[in-house]
């Protein structure tokens, strides 16, 4: 699916690379919230046929969460990899020479996870080789998966996509340099951030999902789901489009971190207030009460996680 995480380790290189704010109040505030350490108790809502909200109780604190399809992937304190929920194409077998983790992102029946070395180790289904790491690809960055296809950020910030390419996804322009932040939605577009903070979008168009809003400016992060795009600019605004067949986000404050799941997204505002909005067909948008204050948020295809203060 996609996961779209700041707070990861090596995310943090790329930001140390990007440190000025500008005089932008708010630019040097979203970096500096993207530069602590995330670290609390995981709670996860919505669809749980497949038992991917189902938190093993034994589970300490955790680092970084990602949810797919019908599986969670979840990091903890320790660098140790957890997998939740369906297991039908070996998704949750994670590799026991894996080692220490320090970013994950689920496809929908494959996963992806990053190591302490920059290493990407993958497992799960393959049939358009979304799978198949290129050969002369070296250390990573980011990685983040669509449904059949994948994206990662190389240490020098060259970007590399691989797999399915029905509407062109894999088919990077030829004029984009350094990236920052990748995302790959489900439905087979990819976004991402260039290294001047300017957002480039292509793939499947067919709800315009790729079509930039016109004045949207400096973009901070970004997200896809299956059909639809979303961005906080530079000033914490949220910017959203594409499929929009469910009711839009009422959300109008500044932004800190966001997430788009198959039909549903996930906000975290400048007080770590959560927001969700979308499809609720599984109440993955039902957030539990009581919740206090939020660190990180993955929407996957129909439920919600996210990592919150203990």
């Amino acid at each position: 699916m996609q996961v779209q995480n700041y707070h990861d380790p090596v995310q943090k290189m790329i930001l140390a690379d990007y440190h000025e704010d500008n005089g932008n109040e708010f630019h040097g505030k979203f970096l500096r919230n993207q530069a602590e350490e995330v670290k609390g108790k995981l709670v996860c809502w919505g669809e749980n046929g497949r038992s991917q909200c189902d938190i093993p109780s034994d589970l300490g604190k955790v680092v970084q969460v990602s949810c797919g399809l019908y599986n969670t992937l979840v990091i903890d304190e320790n660098g140790k990899l957890h997998c939740l929920g369906s297991n039908e194409y070996t998704q949750c077998d994670i590799p026991s020479d894996i080692g220490k983790v320090v970013q994950v992102t689920c496809g929908n029946f494959y996963s992806f996870a990053i190591d302490l070395n920059g290493k990407l180790w993958v497992w799960g289904y393959n049939e358009l080789s979304q799978s198949d790491i290129p050969s002369d690809l070296g250390k990573v960055s980011q990685v983040s998966c669509g449904a059949l296809f994948t994206a990662a950020i190389d240490e020098n910030k060259k970007l590399w996509v691989w797999g399915s390419n029905d509407h062109q996804q894999s088919d990077i322009p030829s004029d984009l340099g350094k990236v920052l932040q990748v995302s790959c939605g489900g439905g087979g577009h990819v976004a991402v951030i260039d290294e001047n903070n300017q957002l480039w979008v292509w793939g499947n168009n067919g709800y315009s999902q790729c079509d930039i809003p016109e004045g949207l400016g400096k973009v901070v992060q970004v997200s896809c789901g299956d059909f639809h795009t979303a961005a906080i600019d530079e000033n914490g605004k949220l910017w959203t489009w594409g499929f929009n067949r469910f009711e839009p986000s009422k959300f109008l404050g500044k932004a800190l971190q966001l997430s788009c799941g198959s039909f549903h997204s996930g906000v975290i505002d400048e007080n770590n207030k959560l927001w969700n909005w979308g499809s609720n067909e599984y109440t993955q948008c039902n957030i539990p009460s009581g919740l206090g204050k939020v660190l990180q948020v993955s929407c996957g295809g129909w439920h919600t996680a996210v990592i919150v203060e203990s």
